[in-house]
C-alpha cells in the first residue's frame, strides 16, 4: 500500500477483505479447537469425474448436455495455475481470452466485441454465479476458490440471452457447506511475484453456514516502460490486486435456501502498457520497452451484492436472484509511440434482477420459465492532452475531453424453455426468449488545438453527445438429441442469437451517422459426446455454421469532419463462420492425456459499410483473433513417493496467425505460435498439504493480446515467461 493511500478513507473493498479476513481468523481459531483428529482416506477410482454443469439452468452431467460446453472443475483450476480469466486462454477449443487495457475480451468461435467502451457490449455473456457482468473490465476478477467454470460455445438466446451472440461464461464459486474446512496457499516467483489465497468455511449451525475467501496478488511490471524525462520510474503490466468474497448460507430444510454474497476487488499499481507496432522482438525483454509519456497509475475498485433464493414446491422450484454491482475507475496512461497522456474516470453500476420457475424433474417434460431486467449508470470522464498526430504539423498537439455524465442501458426480457422425452433416449427442446433493449447518453466532447507547451493555437470546438437507441428481438432455440447408450449422446439443434443496436460519438445528422445496428446470428450445430473404457476416455466433437447479419465491428477512427479520435462501430451486412471441435480426455496406464483441437473459417461475406469514411470494402477478409487451427496438448502422470503423490504436468498450446483489425493489416496480426506451460507438484497423503513448482510461456513468446493507440496501432501483450513455486495447505 502507498504511504499517501492509508490517510484516505476505508475503501468498501478493503473493509470486505478485512471482515473477510477477520472470518478467516475467527473459524480458524474455532477449526484447531473443534478439528477431528481422524479421517479415512478413500481410494481414487481412477474414471473421469463426474462433472455436474447448471448451463440450462437445473443441474445435470456435462456429457448429457445437448450444448457444446466445456467444464473447468475446481481440481483443474487448481492444477494448472488457473488465477484469472486470462489463463483460460488456450485450454478451450475456438476460445481466445485476452485483455485490453484493464478489460477482458472473449472469443469464441471468430466473434469478439473490441469496443470497451461505456456503450459498447461484449458479445459473450460473462456471468459470476449467474450474474450477468455488463462492463467488460468487470471480468478480470480473480478466480479463487472456484468449483468450476463453465463455458458456452455458441449463441446463447433463450436461457442466458443478454448479449450472448458468440457464448457464455459462468464462473461459479464454492459455496458454504455443512463442514469445517479450509485452506491457505502462498506463492512465489519471477518478476517479484507474490500470491495468497484463503478460505474458511464454517457451519455455525445445521442449517446456517458462512464461507469466506481472499486472493492477494502482487508482481512488477512485464513492460519495460520508465521515462525519467516525464518523471516515469515504475513499469506497467503489474499486479496489485486484493480480492475478498464471503458466502452466507441458509438452508432449514432441503426444498428452501436462502444465499446472501457481497465481494469486492481492488486493482491498483501502475497499470496496462502498450509498446509500438512491430515489436521490437517476437520474443524476449527487448520486445517489451516503450518510453512511457507520463507515469500511469490505477485504483479501480469493484463491488457487487447478491441474493439467491430457491424453493422447491411440489413439482417445481421457483428461484430468485437479484444483485447490485457497483465499481469505481481510476487511470492514468499512456499511448505508445505517441506524447499523449490520458485519464479516465468512471463509475459504472447496475442492478439485475431474474426470476424462474423450473420443473422439479421426474417427468417426461422438463421445462423453465422466467423474466428478467437489468439497469445500468454511469458517469465517464476522458481527458486526452498533448496528442500527437500525423494530421498535424509536428509543433503541434491535441487536447480531447469526453464528458458523459448520464450514461443509461436497460433491458427486459420473458424466456421459457422446455424439454420433451419422446423415449427414454429421444429428446426434444424448444426455446424461445424476448428482449428489449435501450441505451442513451447525453454528454459533451471537446477538441483543442495547441502547441506542445498547451498554448491552445485555436478556439476550442465542443460536440454534443446526444443519442439513444432501442431494439427489439424474439430469438428461439430447436434442439433434438439421442442417447445411443448410457454413455453416448448425438444432439443437433438451430439457434439465434441477438446483441444490441448502440451508438458512438457525435450526433445522427442527414450526412452522418453515429448509431449502428443490433448484430444477428443462426447457428446450426451437431455433436457427438462419448464416454467409454469404464469411464477412463471421454471425446467430445461438435461441427457448427453460423451465419451472422450486421455483425458489429469497432475499431479506432476519425469522427468525420475533424482529427478527434474515437472508437468507431460499424455494421458488416454478413459474417459466415464454420468450424469443428474436438476435446478429449484419456486415462491411460501411463498417464492422462488432455486434447483440444479447433479448425475454424470465419470470413466477412459482405462488409462494405455505406456510411464508412474513409470508404472501406473489406469483404473476404477474415474476422479478428479467428485462427484457421488451434488446439492444446497435454499430458500429466503421477505417482507415490515419500508419503506421497507427485504429479507432473506438460501442456503445449498452437495457434496458427490470425488478425487483430477487420482489415487485416499484417501490422497488426499475430503469426502463429506456440506456449508451453509445466508443473510439477507434491500432494502429501490426505491431501494436506501439497507445494507445487511451475512455469508458464516457456518459449517466452511476445503475443499480441489487444491492439491499442490513437492514430498509429500499438499492442497490448500477453505474459511473459513466468515462473515460481506454490505451497498450500488443507485442514
Amino acid at each position: 500500500m502507498n504511504i499517501h493511500k492509508q490517510s484516505k478513507n476505508i475503501s468498501p473493498v478493503k473493509c470486505l477483505t478485512m471482515a473477510v479476513a477477520a472470518t478467516l481468523v475467527s473459524s480458524g481459531a474455532y477449526l484447531g479447537a473443534n478439528a477431528q483428529t481422524t479421517s479415512t482416506a478413500t481410494e481414487k477410482k481412477q474414471q473421469i469425474e463426474i462433472i455436474l454443469v447448471t448451463a440450462q439452468k437445473r443441474p445435470e452431467d456435462v456429457q448429457k448436455t445437448p450444448l457444446a460446453i466445456t467444464s473447468v472443475s475446481g481440481e483443474d483450476i487448481a492444477e494448472q495455475g488457473i488465477r484469472n480469466a486470462r489463463d483460460l486462454n488456450g485450454l478451450i477449443p475456438n476460445v481466445v481470452v485476452n485483455t485490453n487495457g484493464t478489460a477482458t475480451e472473449f472469443t469464441i468461435r471468430g466473434i469478439t466485441s473490441t469496443n470497451n467502451t461505456e456503450v459498447g457490449n461484449p458479445a459473450v455473456g460473462f456471468h459470476l454465479d449467474g450474474v450477468y457482468l455488463a462492463r467488460p473490465d468487470a471480468a478480470g476478477l480473480a478466480l479463487f476458490d472456484i468449483e468450476r467454470v463453465e463455458v458456452l460455445r455458441g449463441p446463447q438466446g433463450t436461457l442466458y440471452g443478454r448479449n450472448a451472440t458468440a457464448g457464455a461464461i459462468n464462473v461459479i464459486t464454492n459455496k458454504p457447506k455443512n463442514k469445517l474446512e479450509g485452506s491457505v496457499m502462498v506463492g512465489v516467483g519471477n518478476y517479484n511475484s507474490k500470491r495468497t489465497e484463503a478460505m474458511i468455511n464454517a457451519p455455525f449451525s445445521d442449517v446456517f453456514a458462512i464461507r469466506a475467501a481472499l486472493a492477494i496478488e502482487k508482481h512488477d511490471g512485464y513492460m519495460n516502460s520508465k521515462n525519467p524525462l516525464v518523471g516515469a520510474d515504475k513499469n506497467t503490466d503489474d499486479a496489485n490486486t486484493f480480492a475478498a468474497r464471503i458466502h452466507a448460507l441458509y438452508k432449514p430444510n432441503k426444498d428452501f435456501s436462502i444465499l446472501l454474497t457481497a465481494d469486492s476487488m481492488n486493482a491498483g499499481g501502475y497499470g496496462y502498457g502498450t509498446t509500438k507496432l512491430p515489436l521490437a522482438s517476437t520474443s524476449g525483454d527487448a520486445g517489451r520497452v516503450v518510453q512511457a509519456s507520463q507515469q500511469a497509475n490505477t485504483d479501480n475498485d469493484y463491488r457487487g451484492y447478491s441474493a439467491e433464493a430457491n424453493w422447491t414446491f411440489g413439482p417445481a422450484t421457483l428461484t430468485y436472484l437479484g444483485s447490485r454491482r457497483e465499481s469505481t475507475r481510476n487511470e492514468a496512461n499512456y499511448s505508445a509511440g505517441n506524447t499523449a497522456r490520458t485519464q479516465f474516470n468512471s463509475s459504472p453500476s447496475q442492478t439485475s434482477h431474474e426470476l424462474r420457475l423450473a420443473s422439479a424433474g421426474g417427468s417426461a417434460l422438463m421445462w423453465v420459465v422466467g423474466a428478467y431486467t437489468f439497469e445500468e449508470t454511469n458517469n465517464i470522464t476522458l481527458i486526452g492532452s498533448l496528442i500527437s498526430s500525423p494530421a498535424l504539423p509536428p509543433t503541434l498537439r491535441v487536447n480531447q475531453s469526453f464528458f458523459q455524465p448520464d450514461v443509461r442501458a436497460k433491458a427486459n426480457a420473458l424466456f421459457g424453455q422446455s424439454t420433451f422425452a419422446f423415449t427414454d433416449k429421444l429428446n426434444f427442446t424448444a426455446g424461445l426468449r424476448s428482449t428489449r433493449d435501450t441505451t442513451s447518453r447525453v454528454g459533451l466532447s471537446t477538441q483543442t488545438i495547441t502547441l506542445t507547451n498547451q498554448t491552445p493555437v485555436a478556439p476550442t470546438t465542443r460536440t454534443i453527445n446526444n443519442a439513444s437507441v432501442s431494439s427489439s428481438k424474439v430469438n428461439w432455440r430447436l434442439g433434438v438429441d439421442y442417447s445411443m447408450d448410457k454413455s453416448t449422446l448425438f444432439y443437433a439443434s438451430a439457434a439465434t442469437g441477438y446483441k444490441a443496436g448502440s451508438f458512438f460519438d457525435g450526433v445522427k445528422t442527414a450526412t452522418f451517422d453515429n448509431t449502428f445496428k443490433p448484430e444477428n446470428v443462426t447457428t446450426y450445430e451437431l455433436g457427438l459426446k462419448m464416454r467409454g473404457f469404464d469411464g477412463t476416455l471421454q471425446t467430445n466433437v461438435a461441427l457448427f455454421k453460423s451465419d451472422y447479419k450486421d455483425l458489429q465491428v469497432s475499431f479506432r477512427g476519425l469522427v468525420p469532419g475533424s482529427i478527434s479520435v474515437v472508437t468507431v462501430t460499424q455494421n458488416a451486412a454478413k459474417a459466415g463462420i464454420t468450424g469443428a471441435e474436438l476435446e478429449s480426455r484419456w486415462l491411460s496406464p501411463i498417464g492422462r492425456f488432455d486434447l483440444s483441437l479447433a479448425l475454424l473459417d470465419a470470413k466477412y461475406d459482405s462488409y462494405n459499410p455505406p456510411n464508412a469514411n474513409p470508404p472501406v470494402n473489406f469483404t473476404g477478409n477474415r474476422l479478428i483473433k479467428s485462427p484457421r487451427v488451434s488446439g492444446n496438448l497435454a499430458y500429466q502422470y503421477s505417482w507415490y513417493l515419500l508419503g506421497g503423490d507427485i504429479t507432473a504436468r506438460v501442456s503445449s498450446f498452437y495457434s496458427a496467425k490470425y488478425y487483430h483489425r477487420p482489415d487485416n493489416l499484417e501490422l497488426a496480426s499475430q503469426p502463429s505460435y506456440t506456449r508451453t506451460d509445466v508443473a510439477l507438484t507434491y500432494t502429501a497423503d490426505k491431501d494436506v498439504w501439497y507445494v507445487q513448482a511451475y512455469g508458464k510461456n516457456l518459449e517466452n513468446r511476445n503475443v499480441i493480446a489487444g491492439i491499442g493507440g490513437l492514430l498509429a496501432p500499438n499492442a497490448f501483450l500477453a505474459p511473459p515467461r513466468t515462473f515460481g513455486a506454490r505451497v498450500g495447505m488443507k485442514f
